[in-house]
């Protein structure tokens, strides 16, 4: 049902990106390992998700390999060219963590912003094939894994956001708001892949494909990047196999 297909988009956007935003702002330390070692393993999770279910999901729905192949290529290339735009002024965020929340209207408070604002429209962009991906396997009763998987993926998605906002000088509150509201995309997107795959098999596995393109380019280059660049440990690797691992045995048990 559509409702259910809402249902698991709120939880995974609004909720995941909510109760990473709630978390303190300031993330040192053990915290910044524990959070690398979420991400590392929640991208193997995903990974095996995608090649184990949607991938598969989507040749059966579409008969033609070249036709899936083809969408999840140009599902990561609409994430790369949107990075490219987004990462023009990346260089910005690196910020000066000196504990002093810098005015709105100063030149540092004006860049945390616009960090705050790059990272929302980021998230936005994600959270729509992820919420594709969502309403695509609603039929096939694996909706449910996947938004426990993007709910984890967006908790440090939901921190950093949050961060921005407040060393913008921007309300903790209004922050918290702002980066929960990104989630709607989420919800937008399963919706859209739920209709659509309700009106043809073909459909049903180009959405797919093209969600399944578009996460294999976010765990790539976004999950385990930033899981490395906050620890520079190689556990990351180690973790993130368990994750595939640990994907591939619930999906295996679910059956």
């Amino acid at each position: 049902m559509w409702w259910e297909a809402l249902l698991w988009s709120l939880l995974a956007g609004v909720g995941g990106t909510l109760a990473g935003a709630l978390i303190p702002v300031s993330v040192r330390g053990r915290g910044e390992k524990l959070l690398s070692a979420l991400m590392a393993f929640t991208a193997g999770f995903m990974a095996a998700l995608v090649f184990l279910d949607v991938l598969p999901e989507s040749l059966d729905s579409t008969g033609q390999i070249w036709i899936t192949l083809l969408v999840t290529l140009a599902g990561a290339g609409i994430v790369f060219l949107a990075g490219i735009l987004l990462d023009r002024k990346a260089g910005e965020h690196r910020h000066d963590d000196s504990g002093d929340l810098p005015d709105l209207h100063s030149a540092e408070g004006k860049r945390e912003l616009y960090v705050g604002f790059s990272l929302m429209t980021a998230l936005i962009l994600h959270n729509i094939p992820e919420g594709m991906m969502i309403g695509g396997l609603s039929a096939s009763g694996s909706a449910w894994l996947a938004a426990v998987l993007i709910a984890l993926h967006n908790i440090p998605e939901g921190i950093a956001m949050s961060a921005a906002f407040y060393r913008a000088g921007v309300k903790r509150w209004l922050g918290v708001v702002i980066a929960a509201s990104t989630g709607l995309a989420l919800s937008a997107g399963a919706l859209i892949g739920y209709f659509v795959s309700n009106i043809s098999g073909v459909l049903t596995g180009i959405c797919l494909a093209l969600s399944a393109g578009a996460m294999l380019y976010i765990i790539f280059d976004d999950m385990l990047a930033e899981a490395y660049a906050r620890t520079k440990c190689k556990k990351v690797a180690v973790l993130a196999i368990l994750g595939i691992i640990a994907g591939a045995l619930i999906l295996w048990l679910a059956e």
